[in-house]
């Protein structure tokens, strides 16, 4: 009984720590960069009739505007609503109660916590707190009543996968209240569904893991034959950090070796290897316990091109590869960056080079504003994101939700003040300790411009 909690746990922690938002999908690569374009779809359309109750009060805001980011002629733009809008006056509408509620705890659930709690502040919102339930789905469900007992009627809920069709049932008997998740889409468990999980319930906000993976690799291409353009292909290798009892997490794997397959040359195309972590865990110890006996037993390879793919995993086989005297030749890059942003911080530089990642704030905006717009009759969630409905996963009978995509950027050691601080520009916060980096607003973008193809 002990293991197969330990098994749930675990579960539970790889679907927060994947962030998962693209659902199951596997996408063509997008072959090129990994910078979204720098302005939202113009989208637009009028507000929806239904969407919840909406709190008297309304109006237009000083600025004249009638909602946020709205088109030229005052009617609700149902791609931007959600997105903070400095000129809008959020002050004028009802003061609603705002809170986080996951299934576990740990630096990733704060850290989003530290995100709503700043976007409550310029939503005009009072922040109820964070709460988690430890891994119990019955704890889970009393901390939810709690909340709306208290009168909260704005919800970030990531429970444990395996329940959202009861917190939605939940859900349905308060209509006045918002919600949505964050670390996973929420979905309905139908194992006949086309997606893993089944059909979504709402709408979702994340990324493509599968995209994610194929950049990774992209990355690594890049350094190694920037860095060593006349290397011995038969002494390079690839290892690719995998957690295969999870789909999110096994997608950035399944990429990683679909563009070694097609792009390493043929005296290299067998030194593709993977360190399935799915017995050890996610922590940096299980990198290391994984990636060192893969790196030991093939002494054969110099050059080591890592798909790290968790922060953890990543910092433990960089550690493998720097005690193997490799680190000079190798490159490890992750999707995430978190813990690679402290170790530069804290002036370690070693093969851990590159970390593919979206800030926090960016991830909770439109999470946050779109439960807002919710509230005030903009938008229902079958009408949010007109533009990001994925054809292919759109929810069962009749639904529409949308899975709207992040913008993603590579922290760099030269430039990862830069985008950490602009960051804290766009949100109106003070979050980073790099105020002596210069920004501009429009140096990042807040949104993704190009909807997927195989959206269609």
């Amino acid at each position: 009984m002990k293991k197969i909690l330990a098994i749930v746990l675990a579960l539970v922690m790889v679907f927060a720590l994947a962030a998962c938002g693209g659902g199951g999908n596997t996408p063509a690569p997008s072959g090129g960069g990994s910078t979204p374009a720098t302005q939202a779809p113009s989208g637009g359309g009028t507000a929806p009739s239904g969407g919840g109750t909406a709190p008297s009060g309304g109006g237009d805001a000083a600025s004249g505007k009638a909602s946020p980011n709205c088109n030229a002629d005052g009617s609700v733009n149902l791609d931007k609503v959600a997105h903070f809008d400095p000129e809008y006056d959020y002050s004028q509408n009802p003061r609603m109660k705002c809170c986080y509620i996951s299934s576990a705890s740990g630096p990733l659930y704060q850290q989003s916590a530290d995100a709503y709690e700043v976007w409550c502040k310029q939503l005009n919102l009072e922040w109820m707190g964070f709460s988690s339930a430890e891994g119990d789905n019955d704890m889970y469900m009393t901390l939810l009543q709690n909340q709306i007992d208290q009168g909260c009627e704005i919800l970030i809920l990531d429970p444990d996968n395996t329940i959202f069709p009861t917190v939605a049932a939940l859900m349905d008997q308060y209509p006045d209240c918002a919600w949505m998740s964050q670390m996973s889409p929420a979905r309905d468990a139908d194992a006949s569904a086309p997606v893993v999980g089944g059909n979504l319930i709402n709408p979702s906000v994340g990324f493509s893991h599968y995209d994610a993976g194929w950049q990774e690799m992209e990355k690594l291409f890049d350094w190694f034959k920037a860095t060593y353009p006349n290397a011995d292909w038969s002494e390079v290798a690839l290892l690719s950090m995998d957690y295969s009892i999870s789909p999110p997490l096994h997608e950035r794997t399944q990429a990683g070796l679909d563009y070694w397959a097609q792009n390493a040359p043929a005296e290299a195309k067998d030194n593709a290897f993977v360190g399935d972590c799915a017995a050890s865990g996610i922590s940096l110890q299980a990198g290391i316990d994984v990636a060192g006996p893969i790196v030991s037993t093939n002494g054969n390879i110099k050059y080591w091109l890592v798909q790290g793919n968790v922060d953890d995993w990543a910092q433990g086989a960089a550690q493998v590869v720097e005690q193997a005297g490799l680190g000079d030749n190798s490159c490890v890059v992750t999707f995430g960056g978190s813990a690679l942003q402290m170790q530069w911080d804290a002036g370690q530089q070693d093969c851990f080079r590159f970390a593919l990642f979206t800030a926090q704030t960016l991830y909770a905006e439109p999470i946050i504003g779109a439960c807002y717009a919710f509230k005030m009759g903009w938008a229902t969630p079958d009408t949010i994101w007109p533009s990001w409905i994925n054809n292919h996963d759109h929810g069962a009978d009749g639904h529409t939700y949308a899975s709207l995509r992040l913008p993603t950027v590579w922290l760099e050691p030269e430039t990862y003040k830069n985008y950490l601080e602009w960051t804290d520009l766009y949100a109106g916060v003070d979050q980073y300790p790099y105020n002596d980096v210069k920004v501009e607003l429009d140096d990042y973008t807040a949104f993704v411009d190009d909807v997927p193809a195989e959206y269609a």
